[in-house]
């Protein structure tokens, strides 16, 4: 703010000292304590003015996004709702919708049989023809080679 420094107050304390006189000196302080409470007072509720302001921009943003959340929320609460319907309702529902969709779909597009397209099921695996299993031979033992010891 001001940038006075002690020895500043001192010449200026002095000077009202003179101009004003030893008399007084103490009324005209008093005087002017009373203007700086009040610029203080002022201050002090325009700086409330402007936090209260403040803050009530704040509660309107807070407002706007716990209004966005409710929404997403709602949705999640919804989508949730039906997902656990239809699996209550169980497979025979959902496998006739299916079904529905599947002949609809089948009504809508037919299918061309000599165009050279895979057939839409798989033709069954047949398993490889097993073969007899030859007996194991047993592995004839090594042949003891001359002046060898075994067994003993």
């Amino acid at each position: 703010m001001l940038d006075l420094g002690w020895s500043e107050i001192l010449v200026i304390g002095v000077v009202a000292l003179i101009v004003v006189g030893p008399k007084d000196l103490p009324k005209m302080l008093r005087t002017l304590g009373q203007y700086a409470g009040r610029a203080k007072s002022i201050a002090r509720d325009f700086q409330r003015s402007m936090d209260d302001a403040a803050r009530q921009a704040d509660i309107e943003e807070l407002k706007e996004v716990k209004k966005g959340l409710d929404d997403v929320r709602d949705a999640q609460y919804k989508m949730q709702r039906d997902l656990g319907q239809s699996f209550l309702d169980g497979p025979s529902k959902s496998a006739a919708k299916k079904s529905d969709s599947k002949s609809d779909a089948a009504e809508a597009k037919p299918a061309k049989a000599d165009a050279g397209s895979a057939p839409s099921v798989a033709p069954a695996v047949k398993p490889a023809p097993k073969s007899p299993k030859k007996a194991a031979k047993p592995k004839a033992e090594p042949k003891a080679e001359k002046g060898s010891v075994s067994g003993a």
